[in-house]
């Protein structure tokens, strides 16, 4: 990563809330995309979905070398007016066409000549728009028709106090200073971007209260942000830098929906519509739950997780189960919520806004009965294994048993975490010996491998069937948390654990347990009315259900 430019003024943290999600799947600040759909016109006029591709995968393939990870650096000025500098990794339109295209599951949307010349546009759709609109519309030569760049010397030459280019020694006119910054650009290129940064620097005198520093979690991690992606980078071209002309503002984030208009349109056939999503709603004290239905087999149902905001694009895929959300953020008994519902190869309905009533009472997961023979209503980890079967990320022992007390292994959390993540699809596997290719397996453990989540024992092999320790569960998940941009600032005090010297001395052993600890995800362990952190004592399955509940 390119040194980013030293800055000397104070700054404040733009607040996200970068925690893991709740069991209601619903965030109240999600303004995050789950799933970038592609479309294409085709020659009828319809919108046929090419390939709808999550997030995670593309950080996933960018963590792989699938996906170019040149950063690449912007400045702009912005409409306050100040100076903005930016960081990127990504796509141009080009390589998101081809790389969205292979995506697809219909091997004649992955074979169509689709391209992106003369004429054609390409148009994008954030979150919080309701549809594709003119100011997001391009064509190749609006983007790389003109050469842009980025000019690094406009930092040391703009003054903030007037909002103008000047030469702090005074030895160059205004003039002089704009052919100078000029001078001294670097090319650079529209972007699609899968991890980008931004830096505001701001003087405010007392304009707007506060020395500002966006982003500023990220900037202190030494980390581009994956959490707005898709952005639409645009840098500065010469008359912009002379006109000085805020850009800022076309630098569009969390963009959702992504349209190619060829301007000869493809012969392609849809295969069919997919039917608008329904929802039907229940309550249980404080909570509403809400499940989504389509008549369309196959179809995946999209749904806005963000309560705050529920006018928002749909982009969080549906499972099983409830979308629960809290009754106090629709007081007035009806709750209104986008959703849609997607195929590739096939058009839709679009986004709808479903409006929701109670139609009766929800009996409450919380405490509803489960199927398993060992995990009785009263027995201490019943509502986590709830959970975890819910969203079925372990497998059973036999049809009416859970295997509460039996050992994790290490096999099973893999596959936990690799389900929680949504499965995402692999292409590449890991060769470890004792996991065959081409099992469910593999792609969990070669999945986990390439997000940095297990690394294996280093002799080629990744033991699958033994059972896991404390301290690799904390591992795990904290590699996990990593993977997923959580906050990983928690430390718990591991000093009260009379064992503790004996935490392993491989790499991160030590700071994931302190991060699990402080978490309240992995505690103390009573041992003979001794109160330890155990680190090479072993976790049952009951125990990792209730640390994956705890992570919820």
């Amino acid at each position: 990563m390119k040194k980013r430019i030293i800055v000397i003024l104070l700054a404040v943290v733009l607040a996200f809330a970068l925690v893991p999600s709740a069991l209601a799947k619903t965030n109240p600040a999600g303004q995050t995309v789950g799933n970038v759909l592609f479309y294409v016109t085709n020659s009828r006029g319809e919108q046929i979905l090419v390939s709808q591709i999550p997030v995670a995968t593309m950080e996933a393939d960018m963590k792989a070398g699938k996906i170019d990870t040149t950063v690449h650096n912007y400045s702009l000025l912005d409409k306050f007016t100040t100076t903005l500098h930016q960081e990127a990794q990504g796509f141009t339109v080009t390589e998101f066409l081809e790389y969205a295209q292979g995506k697809s599951t219909v091997a004649a949307l992955r074979n169509a000549p689709l391209s992106w010349t003369g004429s054609s546009t390409i148009r994008f759709w954030e979150i919080d728009q309701s549809g594709y609109d003119s100011m997001d519309t391009y064509t190749y030569a609006d983007l790389y028709g003109a050469p842009r760049y980025n000019f690094p010397a406009l930092y040391e030459y703009w003054d903030y106090a007037k909002q103008d280019y000047y030469d702090p020694s005074g030895k160059m006119s205004r003039a002089q200073v704009i052919d100078y910054i000029f001078a001294h650009g670097e090319p650079e290129v529209f972007l699609l971007s899968v991890r980008a940064f931004s830096q505001r620097y701001m003087v405010t005198d007392e304009k707007y209260g506060i020395d500002y520093n966006m982003e500023n979690y990220w900037y202190n991690r030494g980390l581009l942000d994956n959490e707005r992606t898709i952005r639409v980078m645009k840098p500065m071209t010469r008359d912009e830098l002379y006109a000085k002309t805020p850009t800022a503002s076309d630098t569009r984030y969390w963009t959702a929906n992504i349209l190619l208009d060829m301007a000869a349109r493809p012969n392609i056939t849809s295969l069919g519509t997919v039917a608008a999503p329904t929802a039907t709603m229940t309550d249980f004290g404080d909570n509403y739950y809400i499940r989504f239905s389509t008549t369309t087999a196959g179809a995946t149902i999209l749904y806005n997780h963000n309560f705050i905001s529920p006018s928002y694009t749909p982009t969080s895929p549906y499972g099983d189960g409830a979308v629960i959300i809290p009754k106090s953020a629709f007081p007035n008994g009806t709750v209104t919520m986008t959703a849609r519902a997607v195929k590739e190869g096939y058009t839709d309905a679009g986004v709808v806004t479903l409006t929701l009533q109670s139609s009766g009472t929800e009996q409450n997961p919380e405490t509803s009965a489960t199927a398993y023979s060992d995990v009785p209503e009263a027995h201490w980890a019943f509502a986590a294994v709830n959970y975890v079967m819910e969203k079925k990320l372990f497998d059973l022992p036999s049809k009416n048993t859970f295997g509460a007390s039996s050992p994790m292994t290490r096999a099973a959390l893999a596959v936990a975490l690799y389900r929680l993540e949504g499965s995402p699809d692999v292409t590449k596997f890991v060769d470890f010996t004792d996991v065959s290719k081409g099992t469910p397996l593999s792609a969990a453990v070669s999945w986990c491998n390439a997000a940095g989540i297990v690394l294996g024992n280093g002799d080629g092999t990744f033991a699958p069937d033994k059972s896991i320790t404390r301290e690799q569960i904390a591992a795990m998940i904290y590699r996990y948390a990593a993977y997923k941009r959580w906050d990983l600032s928690a430390k718990g005090n591991l000093s009260v654990f009379p064992d503790n010297g004996k935490i392993s001395t491989w790499a991160g052993a030590r700071e994931s347990l302190v991060w699990a600890n402080g978490m309240k995800y992995i505690n103390g362990t009573a041992n003979n009315g001794v109160t330890t952190i155990d680190p090479q004592g072993t976790a049952t399955r009951a125990q990792v259900a209730q640390i994956l509940y705890n992570m919820r």
